[in-house]
């Protein structure tokens, strides 16, 4: 199951990867944080261009609402996907924050 965040306005989506959870004292279980790398690969965190890229996503949706939800929970054909890839990052990000 991945998981994205989304502008139903704006019909645009942002992959921000696997879900990782644990539980918790009570015995419910939350996410802890995304990762959208294998196992091996740099934490979400970690990687300069996406967080830029989410920052840019968050700036072009402020005032509109945004929400959180997993494959399966929305159509993701009727969404646009931002930045999957580090050239559609770039692309994306392409004059920002500048212009």
């Amino acid at each position: 199951m991945d998981a994205y965040l989304i502008c139903p306005e704006t019909r645009k989506s942002l992959w921000l990867g696997k879900p990782i959870r644990s539980d918790e004292k009570d015995g419910t279980e939350r996410t802890r944080y995304y990762h959208r790398s294998s196992s091996e690969g740099p934490w979400n965190h970690e990687r300069e261009l996406l967080n830029m890229v989410l920052w840019k996503f968050l700036s072009d949706h402020a005032r509109k609402d945004l929400r959180v939800v997993f494959s399966g929970d929305f159509d993701e054909d009727v969404y646009e996907e931002i930045g999957s890839e580090d050239f559609e990052m770039r692309a994306y990000l392409q004059g920002w924050p500048e212009g």
